[in-house]
């Protein structure tokens, strides 16, 4: 994209599927009371529960259609944005293609690098798919001229909000589905297994939590070398297209293995299970099976809970796919080392060597590296607000109307018209949907 920063002419909007709360309908009934033109796409009855009426239509064709209903949508309205929540749901996919190829902007909002009430609103998508910088020097060099950023919390997220409009909005995919008979989900797990599978989380959280908080207070007594591994979701969409086949459990069996092979004797791994993991993987059971399987038993632990600011100050390093979890070390200075495609893995803030010399040269982040990017993330590709609650919702509306009425979307220049990390990605035998050798946006 091209052009001064400033406010932009009259655009039109077309936006997909947003959060499972209001707040898309709030952005773009606020964007069209300021005389844009607006028009929300529907896939699913969940997306109908969060925003219907005139401005909205609902789609019922396959998915391989898509693209071509999509061209028509944009030559009928001039559109100029697409904006759409996730930007590797399936039908977000096919848009940010099409977008390219008609000259239309396509804008990402995701939840944020910085948490918990910051979200992110770039061009394109997040990970592979980001614009933003991977140089350091450029980065530092932008950094110099924006304001520090006071990261503490402005707005309350309230979690039984979250919950219960979540929870609707799959329950009513799953209930009413035959709506859309031709609608593609793309989930992981099928609606009526997965929602199950969390209640029995819920009763053993405290048990598995207190059991976890004593481990790490032996930690405290017992202070041999330990190195952090937290998963993920396995449902995670930056996990399942931003990270090589096989998701956790090959990176699980590369760690061990490297580990085995390479660490100091004394020295111990930490596996960590996502708070929001729903327990159909069983972790607990698969990682223990294999460190056996390693002749790692008496060198691997297992946590599931436990708080991360104690553990970071008690482990010497940090293993990660691509989870924001390595931007919470790198905070408290925790050597850190992705094996994913991650926005933060850079030279001067991520172990850039090989996983084997991880293990006994970590090295260490830089704080003004750190600091730079934050203050680079926050001012070029987040707005403060939340996707939950009424206050955080409203100060996103604010905050993205000024950030969208501008022609560019990355602010600061912090943005390169080739997503930069998508060699990375390649290297890592990633399929990576960008035209090859492109220098378009």
């Amino acid at each position: 994209m091209s052009g001064a920063e400033g406010q932009s002419e009259t655009r039109s909007f077309l936006f997909l599927q947003g959060p499972t709360s209001g707040v898309f309908r709030e952005l773009g009934r606020s964007l069209a009371k300021r005389g844009h033109k607006v028009l929300k796409v529907n896939f699913c009855p969940g997306d109908w529960l969060f925003w219907r009426g005139s401005d909205t239509q609902m789609y019922q064709g396959t998915l391989d259609d898509w693209p071509d209903h999509l061209r028509a949508l944009i030559a009928e309205r001039g559109v100029t944005d697409i904006i759409y929540f996730a930007d590797r749901f399936p039908y977000h996919k096919a848009a940010q293609k099409v977008a390219r190829a008609e000259g239309v902007r396509s804008v990402s909002m995701e939840y944020g690098y910085l948490r918990p009430d910051w979200l992110i609103l770039e061009e394109g998508g997040q990970s592979t798919y980001s614009h933003f910088p991977r140089d350091p020097g450029k980065i530092r060099a932008i950094a110099d001229d924006l304001d520090p950023v006071d990261e503490a919390q402005i707005y309350d997220i309230p979690s039984i909000d979250e919950m219960i409009r979540e929870t609707a909005f799959h329950v009513s995919n799953g209930a009413f589905g035959w709506l859309t008979p031709r609608y593609t989900p793309d989930r992981y797990y099928p609606v009526f297994v997965e929602f199950p599978a969390y209640l029995p989380r819920l009763f053993r959280r405290r048990l598995n939590a207190a059991r976890a908080e004593a481990l790490v207070d032996g930690f405290e007594t017992d202070r041999r070398p330990r190195f952090l591994v937290p998963l993920q979701m396995q449902n995670d969409y930056q996990l399942r297209d931003n990270a090589p086949k096989g998701f956790q459990t090959d990176f699980i069996r590369q760690v061990m293995t490297s580990f085995r092979d390479h660490a100091p004797g004394e020295a111990e791994l930490v596996f960590k299970v996502h708070p929001m993991d729903n327990g159909l993987e069983r972790w607990e059971r698969v990682v223990p099976r294999l460190a056996a399987e390693y002749g790692l038993s008496d060198r691997v632990r297992f946590l599931d809970g436990g708080q991360l600011p104690k553990i970071f100050s008690l482990v010497q390093g940090c293993v990660v796919i691509n989870s924001t979890t390595g931007l919470i070390a790198l905070r408290r200075s925790v050597p850190t080392k992705v094996l994913g495609v991650a926005v933060y893995d850079m030279e001067g803030l991520t172990h850039q060597g090989d996983l084997d010399g991880f293990w006994s040269n970590p090295q260490k982040p830089s704080r003004d590296m750190h600091a730079a990017l934050v203050r680079a993330m926050a001012h070029g590709i987040h707005v403060r607000g939340a996707v939950y609650g009424s206050e955080g919702r409203a100060a996103f509306v604010r905050n993205a109307i000024d950030r969208l009425e501008r022609p560019i979307i990355n602010q600061h220049g912090l943005y390169e018209p080739r997503p930069p990390r998508v060699d990375k990605a390649m290297s890592l035998g990633i399929k990576v949907d960008w035209p090859m050798g492109s220098k378009a946006s």
